[in-house]
Order: structure tokens, then C-alpha cells, then sequence
């Protein structure tokens, strides 16, 4: 159970998807930040849902575990997802919705219930996320800043648009991809000045016009944890199922 408790955390955060076929390349980084903001959100817009496949491998100072994945989402209110032991072995289904969350050990025959609101979340796998952030880290969407952030700047860097913002002590900063318009780098720092998470995608292509990273690679600092995330399938806007009925006999831990 935590194998696969470690293992769940980068579906969580991790903020990227992955496709199949060949990334068109543009050199124009002349836009505004307007316009940068603009493209990003034409992009998301574009995901209704999504079903994909994979393998991940989570690495801390005690040991290094690997698995594979599936998954189904649709925006902007469910999502499913099987995690997979050795040859293929069922461990663990994920269901999520606006009303409840859902983990289901297949291994133990028990089933968490509780409120999608962070706090079933955090208790099981020492995470603090809320409902759209989860789906987001699934879409690939980068979080919108918060009302109280301040922009400190906006910047051409190493081809890439570099966008900085601050509220108080904490900053956040995103490096955009100007051809695929999304974030190939991603970093927050708290009010002490250290580094909490950063993320790294690469091997961007394009899939019917949404472009998406196949590696992400996420350092949680405090943690001492690192996730790789490698996709093999992925589809958008294909018909998907994102409700699991729990089996009659499973025992129920309600955290309601």
C-alpha cells in the first residue's frame, strides 16, 4: 500500500499529458503576455477528456519503485484510475467526481470514501490538492495565479516565455513552450526562500493539434521524493467511463 500510496503523487501533481506524432516548430517569441496567457488557454480548451496509459517510477531516499498506469477524465468533473503491479495485477482504482472521492484496495478488499475537498486526499497520501487541481495536473493546464499574486516578470529566456509571479514571500515561476504553449518548467519556492516542487517536461508532439510532454520528471524538495512519468497511449476526446462501482463485499472506511 505504500508503494502505491508514493506512486499515486504524481498523477496528483504532476501537470502534464502525453500523444503521438510530431510537434510543428515556430521561432516567434515576440507576444505579449496577454497573448502567451491567451494561447495557453486555447490549448486547454481544446481537452474535453482523455485516456491514457503508462509507466511511472518514484524514487525517495529509502528506494525506488516503478508501475503502470490508465486513465480516464472527463473535464470538467470526473476522472478514473487503475494503478497496475507485476504482469498486469490490479493494485488500486481512483475515482473522483465533484460530490466524492474514491480509493479502492483491490489487494485488501477495503474502500476509502470521503470528500473531494483535500482533506481524504492528504490523509491517505500526505497531499494537499483540491478538485481542479487534481484534474489539472491530469490535463496538463497550468494553474491559474491566484487574484493576490503580483506579476514580477515576463521574459524571453532560452527561447522560452518566462512568466514570474509573487504573493508575499512565495514565487512562482513558469517556463512556456512558444510553439505547444505549455509549461516545460515549473517552480515554487516558499516564504523562507527554498524550493518546494519543481517540474520538468520534455519530448513534446503533437496529437490532432494538442500538444503535450511524454517525460515529466517532478522533485518534491521537503520529500526528498522524485517522480518519473513516461506515457505509451494516449487519446483526447475519445468516449470515456469514469464511475466504478465498489465490490459488495469490500469493507468501507468512510471519511466523510
Amino acid at each position: 500500500m505504500k508503494v502505491w500510496s508514493g506512486i499515486l503523487i504524481v498523477f496528483l501533481v504532476a501537470g502534464f499529458v502525453s500523444c503521438t506524432s510530431t510537434r510543428k516548430i515556430t521561432y516567434d517569441r515576440a507576444l505579449s503576455l496577454k497573448e502567451v496567457l491567451k494561447r495557453v488557454q486555447e490549448r486547454n480548451d481544446k481537452i474535453k477528456t482523455i485516456q491514457g496509459k503508462g509507466t511511472i517510477t518514484v524514487e525517495s531516499s529509502e528506494k525506488s519503485n516503478s508501475g503502470s498506469f490508465s486513465v480516464d477524465l472527463k473535464k470538467p468533473d470526473s476522472l478514473r484510475m487503475e494503478l497496475h503491479g507485476p504482469f498486469g495485477i490490479r493494485v488500486g482504482t481512483l475515482m473522483l467526481s465533484r460530490e466524492q472521492f474514491l480509493f479502492y484496495n483491490w489487494m485488501e478488499n477495503t474502500a476509502v470514501v470521503g470528500k473531494p475537498d483535500g482533506k481524504t486526499l492528504n490523509s491517505l497520501f500526505r497531499l494537499k490538492m483540491q478538485f481542479d487541481q487534481i484534474l489539472n495536473a491530469f490535463t496538463g493546464e497550468i494553474q491559474k495565479e491566484d487574484d493576490r499574486d503580483t506579476l514580477d516578470g515576463f521574459t524571453v529566456e532560452n527561447n522560452l516565455y518566462i512568466i514570474r509571479y509573487h504573493f508575499g514571500k512565495v514565487k512562482k515561476e513558469y517556463r512556456i513552450d512558444g510553439d505547444a504553449f505549455i509549461a516545460t518548467d515549473y517552480r515554487i519556492t516558499d516564504e523562507n526562500g527554498e524550493t518546494v516542487i519543481t517540474a520538468h517536461a520534455s519530448e513534446i508532439e503533437d496529437f490532432e493539434d494538442i500538444p503535450s510532454p511524454k517525460f515529466l520528471r517532478i522533485i518534491f524538495q521537503k520529500e526528498r521524493r522524485s517522480v518519473t512519468v513516461a506515457y505509451d497511449d494516449l487519446l483526447f476526446n475519445e468516449n470515456v467511463t469514469c464511475s466504478f462501482n465498489v465490490p459488495k463485499q469490500a469493507e468501507i472506511i468512510d471519511r466523510r
